[in-house]
């Protein structure tokens, strides 16, 4: 056979070159397809981040509004026991102040009663003195009539 291509002449190397370049594309192709694989598995992580980053932005708000409610809710009721405690201090001074006053006033009709124990005994010792004075005088009248 007589070659008079010079394709045919270079067979070899014309295969050898479409055999590389064929590679050579395949390569790519399978290359490109991996970029392209890569390109759609950071573009669905990237949406799964902000996705992510959106559910954290609103577990913080969340976080933070229930902090607040729950800091008003505990600062109430500090003004609830505050006040309570207010009445009640209030209630035991008025109950203090009342029984002050009924201990005040015991304690005047105590100094009465003494008063007047004490203006009885006074009556009493003066009249047992003038008894006792009586009995001396009866006694020495009853001591004369014996003696006559």
């Amino acid at each position: 056979m007589d070659v008079d291509s010079p394709i045919l002449e270079h067979w070899g190397v014309v295969t050898s070159v479409v055999g590389g370049s064929v590679a050579v594309l395949l390569y790519f192709v399978k290359n490109w397809r991996a970029v392209e694989e890569l390109k759609v598995t950071c573009q669905k992580q990237e949406q799964q981040q902000s996705a992510l980053a959106l559910k954290v932005d609103d577990y913080h708000v969340s976080a933070v509004a229930r902090e607040a409610k729950l800091r008003e809710e505990i600062k109430l009721q500090a003004e609830q026991v505050r006040v309570e405690s207010l009445q009640q201090r209030a209630e035991l001074r008025k109950e203090m102040t009342d029984l002050v006053l009924k201990l005040t006033e015991r304690l005047g009709n105590i100094d009465k009663t003494m008063a007047l124990v004490e203006e009885r005994t006074k009556v009493l010792t003066e009249a047992s003195k003038e008894q006792d004075a009586r009995n001396k005088w009866a006694d020495r009248i009853l001591a004369r009539l014996d003696e006559k």
